[in-house]
């Protein structure tokens, strides 16, 4: 009995669900990203829990009351409504939409009244002291919220102290902005540096100007725009200047009210700038000094900075582009960042799970972003990249090296040497014009078109190699090993494989040394007829003259040696 209500109540539960995600994906428009809208519809699951513990009152008593159901149906209604009008504030919400309240609450009491069992006792009363006081509360409350949604001057009057006086303009208030006369400062010199302080709100700045010009937009929620007005009256900025240039924030500390401040600056292209912000955007272009910022809770954009540019960030995404210097990132929850002449250091939030996407870079690459997917592209020099539980996507490189435990690999066109370390992955290489070097534990591996010699080490995967060039080794465990070349071997060719397979394609025209023996199955030889095959699983034998040495090793399966022909080599490499 007990299994079959939890397998209903599991039933019902997956039904409502379905029908919320089946909700969003009706009301999400053609293109738009689910995600997206699932974020933004959220309330609709929480509507659904609300049902799913009514409905578990209902059917099973379980929970015991169906109050705590209604409170989330409530609440997910609320929202879901202040979703589909952003422009409304809390009190026109409720104003506009308390007669669902009211619905709600008599159909989860009709619930309780018509699902009661003769076995719990008398039925309930339909009406009580309790809900009538309720249901006079919603009536009352959402008829007053409508009355003064309406006539924002009877809330206006209302003379409150000065924290429910904040309280009532930030929530039921609406945003006004108000824009100061812009602050000049004609003393400007090379390598002097203007340092900007900001909170709960961006800073902009752009260089080309002939003198330091900023200008303060503040962002103040009120019940009316003349009371917001006397808030932003007593906001200014506040510039000073210093040994290294100048210093300009806001008097945020003397207005203890809640607003926002928008720093717009235009500077001299030949000065430096330093930027601390929190809770706001950082825009920044046409520097030509170098850029140091300190970002926390917000967005970093860059464009068009000569010189070298330091970003400190925390719970921060950033986008730079058309660096011409070194740029180095710390603590970024994403990153996008191309067309940079220098080097690149990026270390990312390791709570991010986030995209660092990093391309046409000119100097050496360095990143460390723990649970973050990096695609790279165009990395002309040295490149260290460093992820985990995640994937990493690289194309165009020079010599890389990536460290990425469970994370699938994927690499192609690499100039140089490609070294690889991972577990728990699937590896994909191909175009390699260097030494490729794999150090993997529960890895597979794909790779063509190798130039270069191969090392691969790796347990429980699968290897596989096509058109390679020079020397090979590998080893692995318990899966099959796989070598086709579409060329004459001239390098050595080394496998070592425990209780796996291994099969060698060859061109029938190629000359070896082979040493092959299986300890626990057998060598069959399929095309190479010259081999003399002495012993069922051991085959030791000179193929032409000069040519390298193959020696292959399982202690299980078998090991195939097969030769192609002329054609099927030139099949294969059009494959």
């Amino acid at each position: 009995m007990t299994s079959g209500r939890n397998n209903r109540r599991g039933t019902l539960l997956l039904g409502l669900l379905l029908l919320g995600a089946g909700v969003v994906l009706v009301f999400a428009p053609a293109g738009s990203g689910i995600a997206a809208w699932l974020m933004q519809l959220w309330p609709v699951f929480l509507i659904c829990a609300g049902v799913v513990r009514v409905m578990g009152f209902a059917v099973e008593r379980k929970p015991r009351s169906p109050l705590v159901g209604m409170l989330l149906i409530i609440v997910g209604v609320l929202f879901l409504a202040a979703r589909f009008q952003p422009g409304l504030n809390a009190l026109q919400v409720y104003g506009r939409y308390w007669v669902l309240l009211l619905l709600v609450f008599a159909s989860v009491e009709l619930v309780r009244y018509y699902s009661h069992r003769h076995a719990e006792g008398p039925p309930p009363r339909v009406f009580t002291p309790l809900r009538v006081l309720v249901v006079l509360m919603i009536v009352v409350t959402g008829v007053f919220a409508n009355r003064v949604a309406n006539k924002p001057s009877l809330l206006s009057a209302l003379r409150l102290p000065g924290f429910l006086n904040g309280l009532r303009d930030s929530v039921v208030g609406e945003a006004y902005a108000f824009t100061d006369q812009p602050v000049l400062n004609n003393d400007v010199r090379p390598g002097m540096i203007v340092s900007v302080n900001n909170s709960y709100g961006s800073v902009r700045v752009t260089g080309g100007g002939s003198a330091v010009r900023a200008t303060l937009v503040k962002g103040v929620r009120g019940w009316s725009q003349e009371e917001a007005r006397k808030i932003a009256d007593r906001i200014r900025l506040v510039v000073n200047p210093t040994t290294e240039g100048l210093t300009i924030t806001t008097n945020r500390g003397e207005v203890n009210e809640q607003f926002t401040t928008d720093i717009q600056l235009e500077v001299p292209s030949f000065i430096g700038v330093s930027i601390t912000d929190s809770y706001g955007s950082v825009t920044a272009n046409g520097i030509q000094a170098g850029l140091t910022a300190k970002v926390s809770y917000g967005q970093a954009d860059l464009a068009g900075i000569k010189g070298d540019v330091n970003l400190a960030l925390s719970y921060c995404e950033v986008t730079a582009t058309n660096i011409e210097g070194d740029l180095t990132v710390g603590g970024a929850k994403q990153a996008r960042i191309s067309n940079v002449t220098g080097n690149v250091e990026l270390t990312a939030s390791a709570a991010s799970n986030g995209v660092v996407d990093v391309r046409n870079i000119s100097g050496q690459v360095r990143v460390n972003a723990p649970f973050c997917r990096i695609v790279a592209q165009g990395l002309n020099e040295t490149a260290e990249l460093s992820t985990e539980h995640a994937s990493v996507d690289v194309t165009r490189a020079t010599n890389l090296v990536i460290d990425a435990p469970h994370s699938d690999v994927r690499a192609r066109n690499i100039s140089g040497d490609l070294k690889v370390i991972s577990s728990n992955s699937n590896l994909q290489f191909s175009a390699i014009a260097g030494h490729l070097e794999v150090q993997g534990q529960q890895t597979s591996v794909n790779a063509e078109d190798i130039q270069g010699s191969i090392e691969i080490e790796t347990t429980h995967g699968d290897v596989v190699l096509k058109n390679f060039s020079e020397d090979v080794r590998v080893e692995t465990s318990y899966r099959d090993v796989t070598l086709t070349s579409a060329a004459e071997p001239v390098g050595d060719i080394e496998v070592k494989n425990n209780h796996g397979q291994i099969k060698l394609v060859l061109p029938q025209s190629s000359r070896f040394h082979l040493d092959a023996q299986s300890d626990n199955g057998q060598i069959q030889p399929i095309g190479f007829s010259q081999l003399e095959q002495r012993s069922r699983n051991s085959l030791v034998s000179e193929f032409g003259l000069d040519g390298p040495t193959i020696k292959l090793r399982t202690s299980f399966k078998k090991i195939i040696i097969q030769a192609i022909t002329a054609r099927q080599t030139q099949a294969n490499a059009r494959g």
